[in-house]
């Protein structure tokens, strides 16, 4: 893991708080050009005390290490040429081709280089293999599917926070990998971008009728309305100014969201679970598949666990093992996490 250090910098009147790690070369800007094509009325040009932080930044930090552009590239297996996936209500619920500007140029005198190299990798998208019989969706929401192969289908695991990207990202593996049926889904925490996309994947019949696992952490319901539908429109104007998500996409505006490129805009949906994970470690086998569940509350989320597969030694931890620094505070409002947890 390469080393990264935490930097805060004001970038025209704005918190720009981000882990610095490998990108790019440092380059010389011009104070006197003419502003770019991208650049909005209501701003103004970085001032030469920004530029100086930022180019001090790219002389500064290990940008020739490319190991989580190499790694990203790894196992791909299939992609579509662009990303803008249709929301119901109209629009796009996702739209990647709007972050184009980051194909046209680099090192910009308006973006902390550490901000930019990490949206050139949120902006990687497709279907990578994991590993024999685990794949994953990348870059088509906040968060990423993973789609685990058991005797008959698919366990889905984080199913993103829209049904329409859900629906694009399933599209994109059964397109490669063959039609499967879903016989399980598994919500990791009570995040809604781990479980907002599920009605793209079950419906209230398969789970009437027995045919569909919905597995969460114990307390999951009532953490995920509590932030969802109790504190939902606070927290989410909240996140408005948190990420910027209002602005412009450009190197003067929305960037990145880091976790992910951005959180999509389509319908949102929850199925209750059928099975409640209420024990420190639970052990199930799922359509032939064995699994062993580790609930860890007020790590990431008040509600959440880590699932390990023994047979083939996979473990996954959705946001409780990450690149980065832990949230431990969001601006958004989601409850303060307990550091030594």
């Amino acid at each position: 893991m390469t080393q990264a250090r935490l930097v805060v910098a004001a970038l025209s009147g704005a918190i720009a708080l981000t882990v610095t790690a490998p990108g790019f070369a440092p380059r010389a800007i011009a104070q006197d050009a003419e502003p770019p094509a991208h650049f909005h009325e209501k701003g103004k040009m970085p001032s030469q005390f920004t530029i100086d932080i930022l180019n001090e930044a790219r002389e500064a930090l290990p940008f020739d290490d490319t190991q989580d552009f190499d790694e990203l590239a790894r196992d791909l297996i299939a992609a579509p040429e662009t990303l803008q996936i249709e929301a119901e209500a109209g629009g796009f619920a996702w739209d990647l081709e709007r972050f184009n500007f980051l194909k046209e140029g680099e090192n910009f005198d308006c973006i902390h280089p550490s901000l930019e190299r990490q949206a050139r990798l949120t902006t990687q998208f497709g279907l990578y293999e994991v590993m024999e019989g685990i794949y994953q969706v990348r870059g088509y929401d906040l968060s990423n599917p993973t789609l685990i192969q058991s005797d008959s289908g698919w366990i889905a695991y984080d199913v993103l926070l829209s049904k329409e990207t859900a629906e694009a990202a399933m599209e994109l593996v059964n397109q490669e990998l063959g039609k499967r049926p879903i016989v399980a889904v598994i919500y990791s925490h009570s995040h809604a971008d781990h479980f907002g996309g599920v009605r793209a994947l079950v419906d209230d019949a398969a789970i009437e009728a027995g045919e569909v696992e919905i597995i969460a952490p114990e307390g999951f319901i009532e953490h995920a309305v509590s932030e969802n539908v109790y504190a939902g429109n606070a927290m989410t104007r909240r996140m408005f100014y948190q990420y910027a998500s209002l602005l412009p996409a450009s190197p003067y505006g929305y960037v990145t969201q880091g976790l992910g490129q951005a959180a999509s805009s389509g319908a949102t949906g929850l199925i209750a679970p059928t099975m409640e994970i209420s024990e420190p470690l639970e052990e199930h086998t799922i359509d032939g598949v064995h699994m062993v569940f580790q609930l860890t509350p007020g790590t990431e989320a008040p509600s959440e666990m880590n699932t390990y597969l023994p047979d083939v030694k996979a473990l996954w931890m959705a946001e409780n093992v990450t690149g980065t620094m832990h949230n431990i505070y969001t601006l958004r409002g989601a409850q303060v996490r307990d550091a030594l947890g």
